[in-house]
């Protein structure tokens, strides 16, 4: 048997090649492989879109009872979209109000409530206490020792958080004059400054004046296009650090807005980053000048700076100081964001005789659509009340959803929007 076997025994060719026996050893043929191969890569992919898209809510952190808790951003959480909040500690809920030459500073009441603003039927203990001789240097300067309640104090300061509300506070002003900025085409040296060459011209009518400055564009460019299509004029302010601000800020030019840059300064927390450039208190004249001439040289056709973050930075006076030489010399405008209750910019600025503004509400302190649309009451309150409101926002989703509704209505309200270079004031001289 074996010899007839041997005969007709023909020795393999090697083609075809034998297929595979990688499985064999498991007992896994081709399709049960398929199968396992098919099944691992579901799990990568789905895991990887849970992961991403479906994530669960991070379970509320928990304090100690001998613990601070970490400050917050005016959301109240630490990121949004990715992106760091605007302001590194809960922003003074306060209203500054500038009217007649006499500087308010008003404690916001709980949402929904009247704003009281001593006038009119207010009796007489409820009104704010002005100055008993006004010409006196000690009343020239507001009392800004006391942060707003429920507002820590400055970490330079070292003091505990305010328990109760502060008085209202009002200081005798020199007297200040609202400037209209007109458009003039004055070229070489009788050119106007840029706070006046830059403006976005709006007809002047008699009704209350309220002015939208939306800060933090030009990192979130979905969201600031989203920004430059909304109704105006609004009061555009571009992050001087972000990408491509000539072509961003031209666009919203176009658009019939007023440009602005926001310039970041120290904040008073020491763990929130407010980018690159930064102004620092306690640098010296030349660093400091150095930096902010970064800043104001990565954009052109703009009317001013207002401050990013800065709650230190602005309480400092001889910093504030070394700014505004700048700004004046420049012939840019100030927009104080009063992101400090001890922020002394807005007084710096009008005693250097430069045009200021000062903001009077935040929009979104809180990032909730309900609350947004109660600070743009306040605005209209206010706005009604003395003529004019400054209210600053941010380039974000619900900001975004309640403005494109409500800027379509506020003409309609019987208040005028407008830029904030037509409501900037410059201190008397002489």
């Amino acid at each position: 048997m074996s010899d007839d076997t041997d005969k007709n025994f023909k020795k393999p060719t090697g083609w075809p090649r034998p297929g595979p026996k990688i499985g064999k050893p498991f007992g896994l043929n081709r399709l049960r492989m398929g199968i396992l191969i098919g099944l691992a890569l579901g799990g990568t992919f789905g895991g990887y879109y849970v992961g991403r898209f479906v994530r669960p809510a991070p379970p509320p952190a928990t304090v100690a009872a001998d613990q601070k808790p970490a400050p917050v951003g005016i959301a109240g959480t630490a990121t949004d979209n990715g992106q760091p909040h605007a302001y590194e500690q809960q922003l003074p809920r306060n209203i500054v109000v500038e009217q007649n030459g006499v500087l308010v500073r008003l404690a916001l009441p709980e949402p929904g409530k009247t704003l009281d603003f001593g006038v009119n039927d207010t009796p007489d203990e409820a009104k704010p206490e002005v100055a008993k001789n006004p010409a006196s240097p000690a009343a020239v300067e507001p009392a800004t020792d006391q942060p707003p309640a429920g507002m820590a104090s400055s970490s330079t300061g070292g003091k505990p958080t305010a328990k109760s509300a502060p008085p209202l506070e009002v200081a005798s002003r020199p007297a200040a004059r609202l400037v209209r900025a007109i458009e003039q085409t004055q070229t070489g040296a009788d050119a106007p400054p840029p706070w006046l060459r830059y403006v976005m011209p709006v007809t002047w009518s008699d009704k209350p004046k309220i002015v939208i400055v939306i800060d933090d564009l030009g990192l979130d460019r979905p969201r600031t296009r989203r920004t430059m299509a909304l109704p105006g004029p609004l009061t555009l302010s571009f992050l001087a650090y972000a990408d491509d601000l000539a072509q961003q800020t031209q666009k919203a030019h176009a658009a019939g807005h007023e440009l602005m840059l926001h310039v970041p300064m120290e904040p008073g927390a020491g763990n929130i980053d407010p980018g690159p450039n930064v102004l620092l208190s306690g640098m010296s004249k030349d660093e400091l000048l150095k930096s902010l001439r970064w800043n104001l040289d990565q954009m052109q056709g703009y009317v001013g700076i207002n401050n990013h973050m800065g709650s230190r930075f602005t309480a400092d006076s001889d910093a504030m100081q070394i700014v505004v030489g700048e700004l004046r010399q420049r012939g840019l405008l100030f927009l104080d964001s009063v992101t400090s209750g001890k922020s002394v910019a807005h007084n710096i600025a009008r005693d250097a005789g430069i045009p200021f503004a000062i903001r009077n509400v935040f929009l979104d302190h809180d990032d909730d659509e309900a609350a947004i649309r109660r600070q743009l009451n306040q605005v209209e309150r206010i706005a009604r009340q003395t003529g004019l409101a400054i209210a600053i926002g941010h380039p974000r989703e619900k900001t975004l959803n309640v403005l494109d509704t409500w800027l379509k209505s506020v003409a309609g309200k019987g208040f005028q929007l407008v830029p904030v270079s037509s409501v900037a004031r410059v201190a008397a001289q002489g």
